[in-house]
């Protein structure tokens, strides 16, 4: 959740570019990788909240209600604990929660970098003159510009864009990594839960593709075809 509001955060900041014609298309790169961020972090929680906690709060709360001891009680309230941490992967800590913890920690790190780079490009000076004098339209038009010019020096200067197909590729390895491990984990194990947190983190199968064309001989990876026309990175989920 405290990562879903860092990006939610960088949405906001992204919403004073919308307006801004000359740079929203420079920022696409920026839009669709936070967005992906977003979508993982919150096919995440609807995994977490909707198809662990709740059908499970919902078996402990009959298992109460048959309970004639205390002993039952502490018996059932420990196996839904077990079973919550369990299929959250919060005791898979040497596999599948370090993976899933790499991917978590590079989103909260492009929402701090995304956010406070935009924090000082969000309040240009305020027009000279008297504001109250002055044609709100012509004020908001002065605004904008300067807006513009701000973002503009910002998208020139090139460890910007670097730094954003930096994050695409390290999140993209990363997540990749994490679902090859739910999978292999999967196969051995035969734990329903772990398919169903695959499919509601690839529900599109973006990932699996993008993975197997990158195995396939002769095929340019998508990351380095995305380094070399940065503008162009695409969403597997809904637009920004």
């Amino acid at each position: 959740r405290y990562v879903e509001r860092k990006l939610v955060e960088v949405w906001v900041d992204h919403q004073y570019t919308k307006e801004l014609d000359q740079v929203r298309t420079s920022f696409s790169p920026s839009y669709s990788l936070r967005q992906r961020m977003l979508a993982f972090c919150r096919d995440y929680i609807y995994y977490v909240t909707i198809e662990v906690l709740e059908p499970q709060s919902h078996a402990f709360l009959a298992s109460l209600a048959q309970a004639d001891s205390i002993d039952e009680v502490l018996r059932s309230h420990e196996r839904f604990l077990d079973t919550c941490l369990r299929e959250v992967l919060l005791t898979e800590r040497d596999t599948l929660y370090r993976h899933l913890s790499k991917v978590l920690t590079t989103c909260l790190t492009f929402a701090r970098n995304l956010h406070r780079c935009a924090h000082d490009l969000h309040d240009p000076q305020e027009p000279g003159g008297d504001a109250h004098a002055r044609d709100f339209a012509e004020t908001r038009m002065e605004r904008a510009q300067q807006k513009s010019t701000a973002y503009l020096s910002l998208l020139s200067q090139k460890h910007y864009s670097k730094t954003i197909a930096k994050f695409k590729v390290i999140f993209e390895s990363q997540l990749q990594g994490f679902l090859r491990q739910i999978q292999q984990e999967s196969s051995t194990r035969y734990e329903h839960f772990l398919s169903n947190l695959a499919t509601r983190l690839d529900y599109n199968e973006y990932y699996s593709s993008m993975a197997a064309s990158e195995t396939a001989p002769g095929t340019v990876p998508p990351s380095a075809a995305a380094s070399q026309q940065p503008s162009r990175a695409s969403s597997p989920g809904r637009g920004g």
